[in-house]
């Protein structure tokens, strides 16, 4: 007769353990199959949504982002593509604009009062001084400038405190959006136009201040082109200054730890507080962008959120550039197909912000599966371990 002094312990159905470094094909796998899927699963949400509209969604991602229809013909639209490379763009100057301080772990999440702060810095001058000037060239080189200086002084506040007082940089970055935001709010309405509550299209007669258009192969001018080109030279000036540079150096090993930072007479401050203002002049390129070569004028909305999807992307990029700017444009893709669909749908547009969430949740989870492994155990009830044994 056996004799049991102790219960048997119980191992657990389900195990979650760290992977080791996976091989990049398997990585490359994974991600292209949690992208199909969120592609799926969107497309049968927007099927629910709109009975008979599974192909139809996946027409709009997939064909009308780069193709217009007329008369029953679909072509290729070389205003479309443009459009959707400069929200690719757009997406990326934000994230590239929010990683160098995310390197070196000083947790910024200011990147949309950032970058509406460059916006107001640009549009000042748009407005009261480019009448005086009257050259459109010095008035966007002053635009930029003062774009860049406003950005960075608005993201240097935050590393001073957090320099000379230990402030927690997280709340104070949040904290510094909704003030530039009333900053805006304030002013866009002081500076109204004339029976509107707005500021309006800043000279919209003279295009003083507009980046402007260029003509293509087609003989057509289109807009943004200048604006795309001018963010491929910020990632690629960025992406050396961080790999090469000592400065970049200096990031990275903040980043990995403050006692050998410190060890190797690393300044901390110095570090942050320089870091924090390349993270401003970004920002500033960034507004002037916004103002110089998209809306031509200012709102509190004019960043959309897009500083924190920014945040979002540059964790999920690992913060290197390349897959950064493989990411913006996935997000860009499927934003603009999700609001093709919205549009021909007739559905609401709060849809495809639901279908942009489900394509973010694809992506993190795909993150899981390429960190972690999942393990079942069938026989846990009678104490065996994952592999069934007793």
């Amino acid at each position: 007769m056996e004799i049991k002094l102790f219960k048997k312990e119980r191992k657990p159905l389900i195990r979650i353990s760290r992977k080791a470094n996976l091989e990049t094909w398997k990585k490359i796998l994974i991600k292209i199959s949690s992208i199909i899927f969120a592609l799926i699963l969107c497309a049968l949400i927007s099927n629910i949504i709109a009975e008979g509209s599974f192909f139809t969604f996946l027409q709009n991602v997939f064909v009308n982002n780069f193709a217009s229809t007329k008369r029953g013909v679909t072509s290729f639209s070389l205003q479309k593509t443009i459009n959707l490379l400069w929200s690719t763009s757009i997406l990326l100057i934000i994230t590239l604009s929010v990683t160098p301080a995310f390197k070196m772990k000083f947790w910024n999440i200011g990147g949309e009062g950032q970058i509406l702060m460059g916006a107001f810095g640009s549009l000042i001058v748009m407005k009261f001084m480019a009448p005086t000037i009257n050259n459109n060239f010095a008035v966007l080189t002053l635009m930029l400038l003062f774009g860049m200086i406003f950005a960075a002084i608005w993201s240097v506040i935050p590393a001073i405190f957090k320099c000379l007082f230990n402030t927690n940089e997280t709340l104070f970055t949040l904290m510094m959006n909704y003030i530039a935001m009333a900053i805006v709010g304030f002013f866009s309405y002081e500076w109204r136009a004339t029976g509107k509550t707005a500021i309006g299209i800043v000279n919209e007669d003279t295009h003083l201040g507009w980046i402007p258009k260029v003509t293509m192969f087609d003989g057509k001018s289109y807009d943004y082109v200048i604006g795309i080109i001018i963010v491929i030279i910020v990632a690629l000036i960025l992406t050396l200054y961080l790999k090469y540079f000592k400065q970049g150096y200096e990031i990275n090993v903040l980043g990995g730890s403050r006692n050998t930072a410190r060890y190797i007479g690393i300044s901390i401050n110095k570090v942050t507080i320089r870091t924090m203002i390349i993270v401003g002049a970004l920002s500033g390129i960034c507004g002037w962008l916004l103002v110089a070569a998209g809306s031509h004028t200012i709102n509190q909305t004019l960043v959309n959120g897009q500083g924190f999807t920014g945040v979002l992307i540059s964790w999920l990029g690992h913060f290197n550039t390349g897959e950064i700017a493989i990411y913006s444009f996935l997000v860009a893709f499927i934003t603009k197909g999700s609001e093709n669909a919205a549009s021909a749908l007739n559905y609401s547009s709060s849809v495809s912000s639901i279908l942009i969430g489900v394509f973010f949740f694809a992506l993190i989870a795909s993150e899981f599966f390429i960190n972690f492994k999942v393990s079942l155990n069938l026989n846990f009830r009678n104490g065996g371990d994952l592999d069934g044994h007793n």
